[in-house]
């Protein structure tokens, strides 16, 4: 084996296959990172929403009042409760409370 051939890789052996898949397995997925909340989803804005609806839909009904948690979440993107434009990814984040109105960790 040349310098050049040691500089390139060429000549060595590669990983095996198992170890290959070990490699994958182990990245991190976008929503398993080490530091990314567990308790949080992303909802993609549709024409007609509002932070408001985009509340009661994620926490229940009654709930829309929780729209300030999602506008505060998702800043500097959002400047302005009011001002949400389809297709615009947001983060939901999960409070105390989930949808049935559990607390959440309890059932």
């Amino acid at each position: 084996m040349g310098l050049l051939d040691f500089l390139t890789g060429k000549g060595k052996p590669g990983p095996a296959p198992d170890a290959l898949k070990k490699t994958a397995d182990a990245t991190p997925k976008a929503d398993e990172r080490p530091g990314a909340a567990a308790s949080e989803t992303f909802y993609v804005v549709k024409p007609g929403d509002t932070l408001w609806k985009i509340a009661e839909a994620h926490y229940g009904a009654g709930k829309g009042a929780k729209y300030m948690e999602i506008f505060e979440a998702n800043r500097p993107m959002l400047t302005d409760p009011d001002k949400i434009q389809p297709g615009q990814r947001l983060r939901i984040p999960h409070g105390s409370t989930g949808p049935s109105g559990e607390v959440a960790g309890t059932h």
